[in-house]
């Protein structure tokens, strides 16, 4: 191990997993709130670790003597890293971490509509908006599933094997998953990209799974289609505008809402703060002697048996619900407001207490075929 002159002074985000295991090795660890994470507070720091809630900018950065930040996310909108640059302030995020654990939510997700609104999401048209690191993992588990997957972004296009459609195409789609990040700039920017008239394009019975930024659907928009038509909408929201304030109405006629945890599972977090601290060996020239890596968590239930005649959507939707079923988020999230609806901590505090789930690659099940496809172990570990 590298030997530094002298202790780094590290502030990182309490919700962050396994920080200090990695890092306390290299400096004094300060965990904080992200959400209320003050100027004053990293003024002598070397080092700061954020996730999303956090607003990196000149307004906290400044007149500090942060060398290095990481963000355990795959989005960075909430980092302004022009003035990083500026300031040769050394950056690295996370792309990728959850999207295994955001695709589980959307798997997951599928099977709720099953279940529960009878929707068979093999028959159905599915489209997904935004082809990054979540959405193209999303694409690949459904196609590889069997599904009929139709792609919009923008930015990518002429892939084989994907079939890109505009924007208003795929939301014809039966199924329409979420998964662009917010940008207010650029050629194509996102802010309430599904606006009144992408959302006319909805018909009675349509799904929504939003599992990517708030804001990217503009939610008075929505709420006008769903009464016009007569509340046959399936809304499945993890993301909300203006969080941790949000719409009370929309949370009203979402069949499922969560608090922004799609990529909270156990694994996902673990690797999202892993990729930081590999970036910040990188920054800093430093090297470890230990198998950090092994940090990451093992599933708690490893491999289940599943008979090779019994492979329908009921049995595919118990098998994934054994792993994660998205319905016990729902509930918690919902609860919490029924208590207190105008509490505005309560939904970072689900978020903050959030009782982690597996991935579905932490398992392994007996008759391979659609569930290697939808995400699981494709061997018996």
């Amino acid at each position: 191990m590298t030997i530094l002159k002298k202790k780094l002074r590290i502030v990182a985000d309490e919700n962050m997993p396994k920080v200090n295991e990695l890092f306390s090795a290299f400096g004094d660890v300060a965990l904080v709130d992200g959400r209320s994470l003050t100027n004053e507070q990293i003024k002598d720091a070397d080092v700061l670790l954020v996730r999303s809630v956090t607003k990196v900018n000149r307004e906290l950065l400044a007149a500090s003597s942060v060398k290095f930040v990481g963000t355990a996310t795959i989005g960075v909108d909430h980092i302004d890293t022009a003035y990083l640059k500026e300031n040769n302030i050394g950056f690295a995020s996370s792309p990728g971490c959850n999207a295994n654990a955001v695709a589980d939510y959307v798997v997951s997700s599928m099977c709720y509509l099953h279940s529960n609104k009878k929707v068979d999401f093999f028959t159905k048209k599915i489209g997904v908006i935004g082809f990054g690191n979540v959405g193209r993992r999303v694409f690949e588990r459904l196609t590889n599933a069997g599904c009929s997957v139709a792609v919009y972004d923008p930015y990518k296009g002429n892939e084989e094997g994907v079939n890109f459609v505009s924007l208003g195409a795929v939301m014809q789609s039966d199924i329409i998953c979420l998964h662009a990040p917010l940008t207010t700039s650029g050629k194509y920017p996102t802010y309430h990209m599904l606006n009144d008239k992408m959302l006319s394009h909805l018909s009675e019975g349509s799904s929504i799974i939003s599992a990517g930024r708030g804001g990217v659907i503009d939610e008075k928009a929505l709420l006008n289609r769903y009464e016009k038509l007569d509340s046959k909408l399936n809304l499945i929201f993890d993301v909300w505008e203006n969080e941790p304030d949000i719409s009370l109405a929309t949370l009203s006629v979402v069949d499922i809402a969560t608090p922004h945890i799609a990529g909270y599972s156990k694994q996902g977090r673990e690797v999202g703060t892993l990729m930081v601290f590999e970036a910040f060996l990188r920054y800093f020239k430093l090297s470890v002697a230990n198998h950090y890596k092994d940090c990451i968590s093992k599933g708690s239930i490893s491999s289940i048996v599943c008979p090779q005649e019994n492979q329908n959507l009921d049995v595919i939707s118990k098998v994934v619900n054994s792993i994660y079923d998205v319905m016990h988020d729902d509930s918690y999230m919902r609860s919490a407001y029924r208590k207190n609806p105008r509490d505005l901590k309560q939904f970072d505090a689900l978020r903050k207490n959030y009782v982690e789930r597996d991935e579905l690659n932490t398992c392994y099940v007996s008759d391979k075929r659609v569930f290697t496809a939808l995400g699981f172990s494709s061997c018996n570990i």
